[in-house]
């Protein structure tokens, strides 16, 4: 579990907790915001995702390109969303 948010490599948006995230949003098949199926993607970054409280295990999350409503709004909020 993250203990604070992590900048991403947008700019103006924090990666999401990987333990509020569903497998799908995990494996990179759905967006890591809104959650939507990816067309069309964008790197988001890397957080460490644990399982169990012993394995950790570097993911790679993806978002929507063109960026999707929920990370437009945390960009308009400045990150805060």
């Amino acid at each position: 579990m993250t203990t604070c948010p992590q900048s991403s490599l947008v700019p103006g948006i924090e990666l999401p907790d990987p333990e509020t995230l569903t497998g799908h949003q995990l494996q990179g098949w759905n967006c890591a915001l809104c959650g939507q199926r990816l067309l069309a993607d964008q790197l988001l970054g890397t957080v460490v995702w644990t399982c169990g409280g012993v394995t950790k295990e570097a993911i790679e999350l993806y978002a929507c390109r063109p960026l999707c409503d929920e990370g437009r709004a945390a960009q308009q909020d400045g990150g805060h969303g």
